[in-house]
């Protein structure tokens, strides 16, 4: 059944129109981040929450969760991939004023989220003691990754419908509506891991059965959104068969799935490089990067404010505004990265060391990524800005750099030479040697702004 349309929804379309190409650049980033800014740290405490409880089980535990990272961030790399191809794609048709376009995208974005994420949860049931194998797991690690990844693959369909209308509500510019949803299944996840592990003293299992349940939660908060009266951009249940616009959607979203694919890569090669010191140096350095992906998600939800406003601008030829926003984002980012690196280093082992006792690799290793924070801002920033405008290519660039380019020859060397303080600093290094080639293209876009607003009339 179609929802039609009515005065309060045209009248709400306009205003956000109007806000999305008038509202001064920084107040609206800064809006615009807030939300996404809670909602990537609501998303990044799913595994630090489990992390924290399942301590209690031991270091093998926590290796496990650490071992299923990479799986989170494969289901993350395909529901990113249909979510932030679709939420560029729609800042774009509204700033064309194409809002039938716009919803159509979402349709076919939700649609071949979810299908794609079915195919994943097959897939892993069917071989899932294979696929903890070749994660790296040890022999006391192995049982109980399976335990807790068969929950969080169940929950694949889910995460990806959840990713999608996500960034679909942040794209329209109400990310306040995805953050209720985000929210609401971070408490429920929390909630339910004190539960069944502090009071039941359920297994690891039942952290999964959690990540599953507020997955499912934020879910179907964010689907009665984007079905309701208030939406600009609403979901037309009739839309959903068609896949119009599957191909581009994709085509947009690939810098996103080669970000997180190789992350998850990159966490598998991690995981295997670790297996020859054992469950305690892979549990040192997932709780390492567990506090880091804290940080890290920040930066990704204060990009995930400006992506928007970019392609919004961008698509409208405001290239003056376009500039303003990266330049903006650019500099606050690097500001913010400096100084929470700066804290990060001071307390690294008390961070550490709510997770762990012997927490030595794990602080060193933070400390490592403390120095390279501001390098990873300079290159989250520009693969963002490059996805903003559907630069496919210098998009998958960027994007490839940090775990990709860089991090998988680290991988091989710094372990042979350092071994397990090798293993400990390799994603730092790749940041570092990432930003500093992102730097680079940064440079050319101020000469490419220079010729564009000559050559065009901007606002």
């Amino acid at each position: 059944m179609e929802i039609p349309d009515s005065v309060y929804t045209q009248k709400k379309a306009q205003e956000n129109q109007s806000k999305m190409a008038e509202t001064p650049v920084p107040s609206l980033i800064l809006s615009l981040s807030v939300s996404t800014v809670i909602t990537m740290l609501v998303a990044t405490t799913y595994n630090i929450v489990a992390t924290y409880f399942v301590a209690d089980l031991g270091e093998s535990a926590v290796a496990a969760v650490g071992l299923m990272f990479s799986v989170m961030a494969l289901i993350q790399a395909v529901g990113y991939t249909w979510g932030m191809g679709a939420g560029s794609e729609i800042a774009r048709l509204l700033g064309q004023q194409n809002k039938k376009a716009a919803e159509q995208t979402l349709a076919t974005a939700l649609a071949g989220g979810v299908v794609s994420g079915v195919i994943l949860a097959v897939v892993f049931g069917i071989f899932r003691s294979e696929i903890v194998s070749l994660l790296g797991a040890t022999d006391t690690s192995q049982e109980l990754a399976e335990q807790y990844g068969i929950y969080i693959m169940m929950g694949a369909p889910v995460m990806c419908g959840a990713y999608v209308l996500n960034n679909a509500l942040r794209a329209e510019g109400q990310p306040y509506l995805a953050l209720m949803g985000i929210v609401a299944g971070g408490v429920t996840n929390a909630v339910l891991d004190y539960v069944f592990i502090k009071v039941l003293g359920f297994g690891i299992g039942a952290a999964g059965i959690a990540t599953f349940a507020g997955q499912a939660v934020s879910l179907v908060i964010m689907y009665a959104c984007v079905r309701a009266r208030f939406s600009m951009v609403r979901l037309h249940i009739g839309y959903l068969w068609k896949f119009k616009g599957a191909v581009q959607v994709v085509r947009i979203g690939m810098p996103s799935f080669l970000r997180q694919g190789l992350m998850c890569v990159a966490a598998v090669l991690l995981s295997r490089s670790c297996r020859r010191y054992g469950d305690t140096v892979l549990a040192n350095i997932t709780v390492a990067n567990k506090i880091f992906a804290v940080v890290f998600a920040v930066l990704v939800g204060y990009g995930q404010g400006f992506a928007p406003v970019c392609g919004f601008a961008y698509g409208a030829k405001t290239y003056r505004r376009v500039k303003r926003s990266l330049n903006f984002t650019m500099a606050t980012s690097v500001v913010f990265m400096v100084m929470v690196g700066g804290m990060s280093y001071l307390w690294a082992d008390r961070l550490c060391g709510v997770f762990m006792e012997d927490a030595g690799l794990a602080a060193f290793s933070l400390r490592a990524h403390a120095v390279s924070m501001p390098f990873s801002a300079v290159c989250l920033v520009m693969g963002m800005y490059y996805q903003a405008l559907g630069a496919y290519g210098k998009a998958t660039l960027i994007s490839a750099l940090r775990q990709g380019v860089f991090f998988i020859p680290l991988i091989w060397l710094l372990p042979v030479w350092y071994g397990e303080h090798g293993v400990a600093v390799v994603q730092a290094a790749a940041d570092i040697l990432s930003g500093v080639t992102a730097l680079v293209f940064w440079f050319i876009c101020q000469r490419t702004f220079r010729t564009q607003m000559k050559n065009s009339r901007c606002r």
